[in-house]
């Protein structure tokens, strides 16, 4: 097995701690001589587990090529838990990691969430398969088998029928959709950051605003275009107090390109702003994507 990487702050590692029985508020459900599993403190599913490893490991990207039978285990260790909790339907459960910045904790922990089917709407976006956040178990071996390096251990969801936003596109979710044409689609943001929060997506999937090339100007107008009509719908009273932008990869909570339309952006809270501020570094507005491709052919 491969060396396990250490930390030198394992002593107030909190998941070091119910590795090793030191705190006794987490209830142990399954334990081995290498793993232990404990419910999430904030479940996102009527069944939500963690399974991490007593020795320290800090996160999926610590991970090599030797540690394909470790992520094995864990998966069994968690499916063997679902059994005991009289979970059945292994189709419709989900069991992946974190990848940073997304951790909460910087130590090792495979999510298993039962039903999937039945993951609470306000947490939805952090498990969302295909995202940059998200990276299931059997992807994650899959690179690990490949020795890929750590940081492509993203899915590809190009044409897949597991993106959300291709789903929604195809009528195969309860989305409200608010506007639509031949080309485009306009929904509500399921985790608003405005009164008005929508998404204009594009139903050809494009990964994100990187892939952009010149030839797509027009598609990002006619995005815009959507933007100000569900804007105007909604009865939005001050236009000129709206924002509009992408957010740049890795900080695409879905990889199917989107518009975020937001208003009134006055109005956003502090955390709302830092995410999708003109000057964050995870957004970039409309008007300068447009710009880069009317110079550059594409997104700096």
């Amino acid at each position: 097995m491969a060396k396990l990487h250490s930390d030198s702050s394992t002593e107030t590692c909190i998941f070091c701690l119910i590795a090793h029985g030191q705190d006794k508020e987490t209830e142990v459900i399954k334990e081995n001589k290498e793993l232990v599993c404990f419910r999430d403190i904030a479940p996102a599913a009527p069944h939500h587990y963690l399974v991490v490893p007593k020795q320290h490991i800090r996160s999926c990207l610590s991970l090599q090529s030797g540690h394909i039978h470790l992520v094995e285990r864990m998966a069994e260790m968690v499916k063997a838990v679902l059994h005991d909790q009289g979970i059945t339907d292994m189709k419709d459960i989900r069991l992946g990691f974190h990848q940073p910045p997304y951790t909460s904790v910087d130590h090792l922990h495979l999510h298993v969430l039962a039903p999937a089917s039945q993951i609470y709407k306000c947490m939805e976006y952090k498990f969302i398969l295909w995202s940059y956040r998200f990276v299931t178990e059997k992807c994650l071996q899959k690179h690990l088998k490949d020795n890929a390096p750590p940081q492509m251990a993203t899915q590809d969801a190009s044409d897949s029928e597991d993106c959300p936003f291709c789903q929604i596109a195809d009528n195969h979710t309860a989305t409200e959709i608010l506007l639509s044409d031949e080309e485009l689609l306009c929904f509500r943001d399921i985790q608003p950051s405005a009164t008005h929060h929508y998404l204009v997506v594009p139903r050809t999937h494009i990964d994100n605003c990187k892939c952009l090339q010149g030839d797509d100007i027009p598609l990002v107008e006619r995005m815009v275009e959507m933007g100000w009509s569900v804007l105007k719908k909604t009865k939005v009273s001050n236009l000129d107090d709206v924002r509009m932008g992408f957010h740049v990869p890795p900080f695409s909570s879905v990889p199917h390109l989107h518009l975020h339309a937001l208003a009134p952006a006055s109005e956003m809270s502090f955390k709302s702003q830092l995410r999708y501020g003109p000057q964050s570094h995870w957004f970039i507005t409309v008007d300068k994507v447009l710009s880069q491709l009317k110079t550059h052919g594409k997104v700096k």
